[in-house]
């Protein structure tokens, strides 16, 4: 059998299984940068900035079922120092959440190192400083799913040689999760830039400048 006969087979078939088996080889692929290994008993659930409508509910829920005795949110950079005041900050967004759900949660603004977070890595740096000098333990880092992976990775670098315990908590939202991303227009910006994302991070020991906070 000529070798060119054997390629186009194998290709055929290749393309072939890609087509009839897309959905959970997406699916797969999506479910790879998801972590979610968090237990109760923490000293402080952490939501990192972005996705405040998907992240700050988790916490609370975390928080509501005894993980945690206190929420933490890290102190992201101003986009337009003009108009911040025109705009919401976590903790105000944080709190009228809290008074929605009629809970009373403790807190705290993670203080920043350099006026504010602009990637995974600097609040890690805030978040290292400030849990040393508080004697926290263990804490629960809370993020959209699809930025987990790469957030851990960014936390486990940064607090190398730490005594601190870092755990996942993968928010999800309304929209989209592991099982079909691909069906909308923000699960697929969401997927498809985390496969560029997280190699670069692998590959910074330190901050990543040109990569924005998420």
């Amino acid at each position: 059998m000529k070798i060119w006969l054997i390629v186009f087979i194998f290709l055929t078939g290749l393309t072939a299984t890609a087509i009839f088996q897309y959905q959970p080889i997406l699916s797969s692929y999506a479910e790879f940068y998801t972590v979610n290994n968090s237990s109760s008993g923490a000293d402080a659930i952490v939501v990192l900035s972005g996705g405040k409508a998907t992240r700050i509910p988790h916490a609370l829920k975390l928080y509501s079922e005894n993980y945690a005795p206190r929420l933490l949110l890290t102190d992201e950079k101003k986009m337009n120092l003009r108009f911040a005041h025109l705009f919401s900050t976590n903790e105000e967004i944080a709190q009228a959440m809290i008074d929605e759900l009629k809970l009373s949660v403790p807190i705290i603004t993670v203080p920043s190192l350099k006026g504010g977070a602009t990637s995974t890595f600097d609040e890690a740096y805030d978040l290292r400083k400030f849990s040393e000098a508080e004697g926290f333990k263990r804490l629960i880092l809370v993020t959209d799913a699809f930025h987990t992976r790469r957030a851990y990775h960014a936390f486990q670098t940064v607090f190398s040689g730490s005594e601190i315990r870092l755990e996942m908590s993968a928010a999800q939202n309304d929209i989209f999760n592991e099982s079909n991303w691909w069906t909308s227009d923000q699960g697929i910006s969401a997927y498809v830039l985390e496969s560029i994302k997280y190699p670069v991070y692998l590959l910074s020991s330190r901050n990543a400048t040109f990569i924005r906070n998420d």
